[in-house]
């Protein structure tokens, strides 16, 4: 098991360093800062409201489901993050230049990442035409915190799951 984890963690690595070759384009890092920043939860409060004001009753289960879906989120990444304690990207490798800081200490999982697929997810559900104008954001906030240095693909990745699996299992039980 230990040669799976060194070899994910590798590849962790190599993809987290390449992106990070990236920052010298302007253009591409202002799009990561910006997607970042929107990750912090403007966006999604944005969505909320519009929802809650043109949605109807779909609009407030929506609403009502990604925000059950993010509380509970926000609970199992702050369990994880303090059982795993792993050290952000830039922390770990010196080299590495970090442009925003990080809203806590340790990088698994991304908590950007959980709350953003389910809120995506739910909102999509009810909303399929939103689905890929939702899922491009939920992926551009995962994909700039990998760029920014703040995370790991595999903190994404798995942040993304379990957000995707929190709130489908929750559009599952209240529907």
């Amino acid at each position: 098991m230990s040669a799976i984890i060194e070899t994910i963690y590798k590849y962790d690595s190599l993809i987290s360093y390449r992106l990070g070759d990236l920052k010298s384009h302007r253009w591409l890092r202002d799009l990561m800062v910006i997607s970042s920043k929107l990750g912090d939860g403007s966006i999604w409060l944005f969505l909320s409201l519009s929802l809650l004001l043109f949605g109807g009753i779909e609009g407030q289960k929506a609403v009502l489901i990604g925000t059950i879906s993010v509380i509970l989120c926000v609970a199992i990444f702050k369990a994880i993050k303090h059982s795993t304690t792993r050290k952000r990207p830039f922390e770990t490798y010196v080299d590495m230049e970090f442009i925003l800081p990080p809203p806590d200490e340790y990088s698994f999982p991304s908590g950007h990442s959980i709350n953003a697929f389910a809120i995506a997810t739910a909102a999509a559900w009810f909303f399929p035409l939103l689905f890929i104008p939702l899922f491009v954001m939920a992926s551009l906030i995962a994909i700039s915190r990998v760029f920014l240095s703040l995370h790991y693909p595999t903190d994404v990745i798995v942040g993304g799951l379990i957000g995707i699996g929190v709130s489908s299992t929750l559009i599952w039980v209240i529907g």
